[in-house]
């Protein structure tokens, strides 16, 4: 299809189609590189989500211990993983996190946090050293982190296409990609690419075609996204790209609405009618597997709610960080400015009563208080004959002030796309690589593979993304993937020795 452009051709090095988590760190990484370089965002500014993001310390880690951090990692994603892009993130995900922390640093967004892991395996054989960073306070996230580094990239040369998104790809009559066209409300716009096409644009999870065929457990669930209509998929897809085997890992988090932290624990859960529904010895990022299963007479399979008392953190052993003062800031309005929290996202109530709880939680007050009931009995006995809740999880609820969260699981992301390699680079049915066409981030490969992204260590998903962003481009320009001027680690280990291990 020929399309009238509304300006002559441009010519970069680097085309990059989105601007996010993977997508600013590749235009970023070109302009260190010494590359010409343009990006194709749909938004009208950089977007991304999230707050934290991992990398693997090769300093502080031996061989062993690296082998073995990848079998843990394997066995928490249900042993589907693409073993050539986890070892894209065990080989520069350490150089990478460093370089974000340096570029955030230079540019007045330092991480809100850094901290560094030791993973200990056959005694103190094995180390594998991951550094954890986050950004924020909340509602300060990745999105202000790739913002501020996109306004660097602009100053440094690089050109941005905002409000444009990308509409299709063009090859040569050798196959190679050569060109982006992208559309705005002047015209079209042809972005000719010396080197290569880096598709950052994101996942599907708004496209319903997509996830019906390629993720339908994802099809009842509510959206955090918008605009992830899977476009850069499919343009690879059309450009000969093969789309990665289904099921695809998908994010089903509710982070938000009460720490993070308490979602690990198993307090009762109850249905919009205030009935007990499951055994809620469950990871968070697993709830929708079970929550899928309910009748398809429930508008939003996503909601439900989960009550405990207040004497939560010392029946469930959590730390001091999690008293009342913190979750406090998850009672919607509570506070006038609440701390680290998404206030639009907290959904977490306190009563004196569980008539007055149930008031609050919107589900009926006779039914909670029988549940209750019933939970209490099962904890003296020490049977849940509902569920099977091993005894030792059971914590009745007898103290008063009564909490409870409504949660709501959604997608946050889907973790797969179209099948590249370990370089990046877009293949084919055949596994050989189109030249000239690169995917990163959440619509590239299957790195996690399992039903679910997993949480085998804090930060892997946006970790991974902005490693592949960076090393896309690396190779793109030199075949190699080698940047020109690495970060050193004499130079940064003291973002997170500072902080404590």
């Amino acid at each position: 299809m020929l399309f009238r452009t509304s300006a002559p051709p441009a010519r970069y090095d680097i085309v990059v189609i989105g601007a996010g988590t993977a997508g600013v760190p590749a235009i970023l990484t070109a302009l260190e590189e010494g590359a010409t370089v343009a990006c194709l965002q749909r938004e009208d500014s950089a977007q991304a989500n999230g707050n934290g993001s991992s990398g693997i310390i090769l300093e502080e880690s031996n061989p062993l211990g690296m082998k073995q951090y990848i079998q843990a990692w394997r066995k928490s994603g249900g042993y589907r993983m693409q073993s050539d892009l986890l070892q894209l993130f065990m080989d520069h995900s350490g150089e990478t996190a460093m370089w974000i922390l340096t570029r955030s640093d230079e540019e007045g967004f330092p991480s809100y946090s850094v901290s560094a892991t030791a993973n200990k395996y056959e005694g103190d054989k094995g180390t594998c050293t991951a550094v954890l960073k986050s950004y924020g306070p909340k509602p300060d996230n990745h999105g202000t982190l790739m913002r501020t580094l996109a306004q660097r990239a602009e100053k440094e040369g690089a050109v941005f296409y905002y409000g444009t998104p990308c509409v299709q790809l063009q090859k040569d009559d050798s196959g190679r990609v050569v060109a982006a066209i992208g559309k705005n409300s002047d015209g079209y716009v042809k972005l000719i690419a010396n080197k290569a096409v880096i598709i950052a644009a994101g996942d599907y999870q708004n496209n319903e075609n997509m996830v019906k065929a390629l993720s339908p457990d994802v099809a009842r669930f509510g959206r955090k996204q918008s605009g992830r209509t899977g476009d850069g998929i499919l343009m690879a897809a059309l450009a000969g790209g093969r789309i990665c085997p289904v099921n695809h890992a998908k994010t089903m988090h509710d982070m938000d609405a009460q720490p993070m932290l308490l979602t690990r624990k198993p307090f009762m859960a109850l249905d919009e009618s205030g009935k007990r529904f499951m055994n809620e010895d469950i990871p968070m990022e697993s709830w929708d597997l079970t929550l899928r299963e309910r009748s398809l007479d429930v508008e939003d399979p996503g909601r439900f709610v989960r009550i405990f008392d207040n004497d939560y953190q010392a029946k469930y052993e959590l730390p001091p960080s999690m008293g009342v003062k913190t979750l406090e800031n998850y009672i919607p309005g509570f506070k006038e400015d609440p701390e680290n929290v998404y206030p639009d996202l907290t959904d977490t109530y306190r009563a004196d009563t569980l008539d007055e709880l149930a008031e609050q939680l919107d589900i009926p007050a006779d039914a909670l208080k029988k549940s209750v009931e019933d939970w209490n009995k099962m904890c003296e006995t020490g049977e849940d004959l509902e569920f099977g809740l091993s005894s030792e999880l059971m914590k009745p609820i007898d103290t008063p002030p009564y909490w409870g969260t409504r949660q709501w699981i959604r997608c946050s992301a889907i973790n797969s796309g179209i099948g590249v390699n370990g370089n990046c680079q877009v293949v084919d049915e055949n596994s050989e690589p189109i030249p000239g066409l690169y995917s990163v981030g959440s619509g590239a490969g299957s790195v996690s593979g399992g039903l679910e992204w997993n949480l085998a260590q804090g930060g892997l998903c946006c970790g991974i993304y902005m490693t592949m962003g960076r090393y896309a481009v690396i190779h793109a320009l030199t075949g190699k993937m080698e940047p020109k001027n690495p970060m050193q680690y004499e130079e940064c280990k003291h973002y997170w020795e500072k902080k404590g291990k």
